[in-house]
């Protein structure tokens, strides 16, 4: 049965597996590690995990999304599914998970960018009510 739960340290293998596979992110296993540590203990970020006993199926990340032009939001950053259990509602479950944080956290609603060649997501999110507002380049700059 599948459950969605608050992320914990020992889902990074899972999550990094699950970014290489679904979404083409080869980012090391000691980074992404790194990066669910700093991830869980901040403050305002929900990160959640579906689970079929042991096995992480996906997972969800939000943030705040605070400016000066809208009321307060939630920022999408990640929604993933593992390939092999996709189309099996696990992300719809994630996506209620995440959604609910949102709203109990004060968030008037959930906005997030996805790229254009993402077509079955974009189809995902339109099923879901997500409305599409703008089309966008996003850009970014690392520092060295």
């Amino acid at each position: 049965m599948v459950s969605v739960r608050p992320a914990e340290l020992s889902d990074a293998g899972s999550i990094c597996d699950i970014n290489r596979a679904a979404l083409g992110y080869d980012f090391p296993v000691d980074s992404t590690t790194a990066q669910v540590s700093r991830i869980i203990k901040a403050p305002n970020i929900a990160l959640l995990v579906a689970v079929d006993g042991p096995e992480v199926l996906g997972y969800i990340q939000l943030s705040d999304y605070e400016n000066t032009y809208y009321p307060p939001l939630k920022n999408l950053i990640t929604l993933a599914i593992a390939p092999q259990h996709q189309r099996r509602g696990v992300g719809k479950r994630l996506l209620q998970a995440g959604e609910e944080w949102a709203r109990a956290d004060g968030a008037r609603g959930v906005r997030l960018v996805t790229g254009h060649n993402r077509v079955d997501a974009r189809k995902f999110y339109a099923a879901n009510g997500y409305e599409l507002r703008k089309e966008q380049t996003n850009l970014i700059k690392w520092w060295s």
